[in-house]
């Protein structure tokens, strides 16, 4: 029962929490922090691809050596552009 309290008081108060530096932080901890941790994380991950490409042929090497690769530092690459927009705007 009790979680359910907390639950429902945190629900209701969620306002309170949404103020401008609280959404000023989150940027710069997304842009600082997380994006540099997911950006290792992906360069592991296409590196592992693009190792595991050599034992694949037609369609499926494409697939690790070029498709997948762009597609994980494109969407980084377009995360780390917005983030540093909502940055400069701050």
């Amino acid at each position: 029962m009790k979680l359910d309290l907390i639950k429902n008081e945190l629900k209701n108060h969620v306002g309170d929490f949404v103020k401008a530096e609280a959404k000023e932080a989150t940027i710069v901890w997304l842009k600082d922090k997380a994006l540099p941790a997911a950006r290792e994380v992906a360069e592991a991950y296409t590196t592992a691809l693009r190792e595991s490409s050599e034992k694949e042929i037609g369609w499926c090497k494409f697939r690790d050596r070029v498709f997948l690769p762009c597609v994980v530092d494109g969407a980084l690459w377009f995360a780390g552009k917005a983030l540093e927009a909502m940055a400069a705007k701050q």
